[in-house]
């Protein structure tokens, strides 16, 4: 009797197949990012708005 190793290859996006070992990369890069609090947030995203209005 064989064993099927079957991995969920919809593990992101629905339609777009993806293999866990790829989405667990992903996490982790994401996980090196820079994380603001939501104060430097709401600064940063008012000094983008203001460009978009220029």
């Amino acid at each position: 009797m064989k064993t099927k190793k079957d991995n969920s290859n919809n593990l992101a996006i629905p339609g777009k197949p993806m293999s866990q070992k790829k989405f667990a990369s992903l996490i982790k890069e994401a996980e090196e990012g820079i994380f603001y609090t939501d104060l430097q947030f709401r600064e940063k995203f008012q000094i983008w708005k203001q460009t978009l209005k220029k």
